[in-house]
């Protein structure tokens, strides 16, 4: 679609819309008021833990794109360094001027950019994409990133230009005036002026054109993520094991060491999982629970699921543990959300031995399935045993059996 062609149809989409100022934002997949009440203004954080890729330090951005948030983010970035370091989005939108200017401000400091939502994990901080995305002029501080990431379960989703809302999110004037209708080609200029400088492909314009913004929003696919250039998308394994490290709790009570990650079942089933080491009332021993929770069926179901996990064996090459479930027939989920859990005592050997070999590999089986194994080994365990360790061992009252005998 030529600029020519954009220009001339944006005066039927203003006469009907109104000056594009702001933009409403709404999550896709439900029609939506063409307005989203006043949320708090976009907040700058450098992060650091399991970033986007391989990142282990990222800056979290969320919250509305206001007027201030470019001088925001200015202030934010004065004095570091910045180059290379992934931008972390979670935004419903906001005004576009200003997500253009911030976008700018991202590109000079050769920062690249992703979707997602910066969780506290323990002691660390970790990128979460589940329910996540990137709406209404978001896209275009995404389009700031050198190199741009979406991963495969976020979201990305435009509509046309809305009118400018007032304090209560009311529109703040009736029809639009001929000011109106200039103001709406000159923005849309200003648009296909900055995709270019961004190198986003002219169909993004077209996309945003598809979506009223008195209904549902326009959720890209990522075919067209892909193709319109706004960004490459991460596959969901590949986000979860970036979102997948050791974390050690800070109550030095009950200390806590945890790894999570995420598990294909199979193309209609995902589940998220993790294992949680806590001190044992043994010294030299720690209790080890498995957890597993169904994120999401591809299609409802009427009937419950089949059972989903009779035993967990934990293998680091040299050692070799089995958490089986309490009844014969194993532990099953019948709905999303729902969980399950398994519990044994394990020596801390075992993983010490993981740290040192740098092997740890969970191989879940379920009722008339193949095993499917998991790894749960990265640097962070060897980072946090010792630490985890000196915290059971400093606590009162253990009973000690001598060794680390298999029980």
């Amino acid at each position: 679609m030529s600029l020519t062609t954009l220009l001339g149809a944006v005066v039927a989409l203003a006469a009907h819309a109104g000056v594009a100022l702001a933009q409403a934002p709404a999550p896709a997949g439900a029609p939506q008021p063409s307005y989203a009440p006043i949320g708090e203004p976009m907040t700058f954080r450098l992060a650091e833990g399991a970033g986007p890729g391989e990142a282990r330090r990222w800056v979290s951005a969320t919250g509305q794109i206001q007027a201030g948030t470019p001088a925001a983010f200015l202030a934010f970035a004065r004095d570091k360094d910045l180059q290379g370091v992934p931008l972390v989005l979670d935004s419903t939108g906001g005004r576009v001027t200003a997500a253009m200017a911030l976008g700018r401000a991202v590109r000079a400091a050769r920062m690249n950019a992703s979707v997602g939502r910066t969780i506290r994990v323990g002691d660390q901080d970790a990128v979460r994409t589940t329910d996540v995305g990137c709406f209404s002029a978001c896209p275009l501080v995404l389009m700031g990133g050198v190199e741009r990431f979406v991963p495969e379960d976020a979201r990305i989703a435009l509509h046309m230009f809305s009118v400018e809302l007032d304090a209560e999110g009311n529109k703040s004037r009736g029809e639009p005036s001929f000011r109106d209708i200039e103001q709406a080609q000159r923005t849309m200029a200003r648009h296909a002026v900055y995709l270019s400088e961004m190198g986003v492909n002219p169909r993004y314009l077209e996309i945003m054109t598809e979506a009223s913004f008195r209904g549902e929003m326009r959720r890209l696919s990522n075919p067209e993520i892909v193709a319109t250039k706004l960004a490459s998308i991460t596959p969901r394994a590949e986000a979860a094991r970036a979102a997948s490290i050791w974390s050690i709790s800070a109550p030095s009570a009950q200390p806590q060491l945890v790894r999570g990650g995420r598990l294909e079942e199979s193309d209609r089933m995902v589940v998220d999982h993790e294992l949680v080491l806590e001190c044992d009332t043994v010294r030299g021993f720690l209790f080890a629970t498995y957890r597993q929770r169904l994120v999401r069926l591809a299609a409802p179901r009427q009937e419950p699921l089949p059972v989903l996990v009779n035993s967990v064996r934990l293998d680091t090459g040299g050692w070799d543990y089995v958490m089986r479930a309490p009844t014969g027939r194993g532990l099953g989920i019948a709905n999303p959300g729902g969980d399950l859990w398994m519990r044994r005592s394990i020596p801390r050997k075992v993983f010490e031995d993981a740290a040192a070999n740098g092997r740890l590999d969970i191989e879940i089986t379920a009722t008339g399935k193949p095993k499917r194994v998991a790894s749960l080994h990265d640097a962070s365990l060897g980072r946090h045993l010792p630490e985890f360790a000196r915290r059971c061992d400093a606590r009162p009252g253990l009973v000690s059996v001598g060794g680390n005998p298999r029980r």
